[in-house]
C-alpha cells in the first residue's frame, strides 16, 4: 500500500470515527506500515484516548509510557510519584509506603528522617511522663502502629495507616492498582474509568477528585494524632471536603477553590485551632490537585466537590523490655 493510501484510510477512518463517536479508553486513529507482500510492518497509534503520558496498547489498553508511574489513573516521573506520597513516604510496587530506616532508627513522619530510635524514645516517654530504664524501649499494644511525629509518639491503629494508593486488607496494607485512566474507588472496592464518551481526551473531573479523597487520604492525620490534640485513649472525627474548578475545561489548569475541615456536628476546626488542619491544607495543594492535572486532557464537569471522613484515634504508649533488661 502507497504513503498516500495510508494517509487517504487513515482520513476516511477519522472522519467516520469523529461522526459515529469513539469508545474510551481506546485507539481511534492507527497507522499501520506494509512490506511489498502484504506483512504489517509497524502497526501505530496516532490518536487515542489515554491520560498524558500514556499509550493504548491492544489486548491491555492504556499504559503508562516508560520512564513513567501509573498513580491514581495518571502518568507521572518517578520523582513525581514518590512527591505525591507525602512526607515520609515514597512510591513502590503500585502505591505508597513509608520510608524504611536502618536498625535501631525510627522514622520521624513529619520531617521524613531517620532518626536515632533511643534518643526517640527518650523524648516520646519524656513528654507522656513514663521513665525509660535501661533495656526498654517504647512500644504499642497489639492491633496499633507506633508513630514519631516531631517529638511525640503515637500509637495508631493498623488500619487508619495505609498511605496513599494502598488499603488495609484485614493484615496489612497492599497497593489499590489500577490502569492508566483509572482511579479507586472505596466505594465500589474497584477501579473505575474517569474517562467518557467522546473523541477527545476527557475526563471526569469528580470521579477523580472523589477517588482522592478515599480512606488513604486521612492516613497522614491518623498518624499525627497530637496535630488535632487528641490524647491517649481519646478519638476525633473530622470531615475534609474539597472543592474545585477546570477553567475552560482543561485539567491541567484545575485551580483549588475551598478545603472546609470539620467535626461530626460540622463545627469547622481552623489551624489555628489544630496545626493538623494546616497539613491537609498542604496535602491538597501538594498531592490532591497535582494529581489532577497531571491527567491531562479536558473535563467533563467545570468543577467538582467530593469529600472523607476520617478517624483519628489514639492508644496509650507502652513500656517494652528489650535484649533483657531493665526492671
Amino acid at each position: 500500500m502507497s504513503l498516500a493510501s495510508r494517509v487517504l484510510g487513515a482520513a476516511s477512518l477519522s472522519l467516520l470515527l469523529s461522526l459515529a463517536g469513539c469508545p474510551k479508553g481506546q485507539c481511534f486513529l492507527r497507522f499501520q506500515e506494509t512490506d511489498s507482500a502484504g506483512n504489517v510492518k509497524s502497526n501505530k497509534c496516532l490518536l487515542d484516548t489515554c491520560p498524558t503520558n500514556a499509550s493504548f496498547t491492544e489486548g491491555t489498553g492504556c499504559a503508562c509510557d516508560k520512564g513513567f508511574l501509573t498513580v491514581g489513573g495518571a502518568c507521572l516521573t518517578e520523582a513525581e510519584a514518590n512527591k505525591s506520597c507525602g512526607v515520609g513516604n515514597k512510591f513502590a510496587n503500585g502505591g505508597c509506603v513509608a520510608i524504611a530506616c536502618p536498625a535501631g532508627q525510627v522514622l520521624n513522619a513529619s520531617t521524613g528522617a531517620c532518626e536515632s530510635k533511643k534518643a526517640s524514645d527518650q523524648a516520646v516517654a519524656a513528654n507522656a511522663g513514663v521513665t525509660l530504664k535501661e533495656g526498654q524501649s517504647v512500644g504499642c499494644p497489639a492491633g496499633y502502629t507506633y508513630v514519631v511525629n516531631g517529638s511525640e509518639g503515637a500509637c495508631v491503629p493498623n488500619e487508619l495507616t495505609c498511605a496513599t494508593g494502598t488499603k488495609w486488607d484485614g493484615s496489612k496494607c497492599v497497593a489499590m492498582q489500577c490502569p492508566a485512566g483509572t482511579a479507586f474507588d472505596a466505594s465500589t472496592g474497584q477501579c473505575v474509568k474517569l474517562a467518557t464518551t467522546g473523541d477527545e481526551k476527557t475526563f471526569s473531573v469528580v470521579a477523580k477528585l472523589k477517588s482522592a479523597l478515599g480512606p488513604d487520604f486521612c492516613a497522614p492525620h491518623a498518624k499525627n494524632p497530637a496535630g488535632f490534640n487528641v490524647q491517649p485513649g481519646a478519638s476525633l472525627t473530622i470531615k475534609v471536603t474539597v472543592a474545585v474548578d477546570v477553567p475552560g475545561m482543561n485539567l491541567e489548569q484545575t485551580n483549588l477553590v475551598s478545603v472546609r475541615t470539620t467535626n461530626v456536628g460540622g463545627a469547622e476546626l481552623t489551624e489555628k485551632m489544630y496545626p493538623g488542619v494546616g497539613r491537609i491544607n498542604k496535602q491538597v495543594n501538594e498531592q490532591t490537585i497535582p494529581g489532577i492535572r497531571k491527567l491531562g486532557g479536558k473535563s467533563v464537569e467545570p468543577n467538582a466537590t467530593a469529600e472523607v471522613t476520617c478517624v483519628i484515634k489514639r492508644a496509650p504508649i507502652q513500656v517494652v523490655e528489650t535484649h533483657g533488661g531493665g526492671v
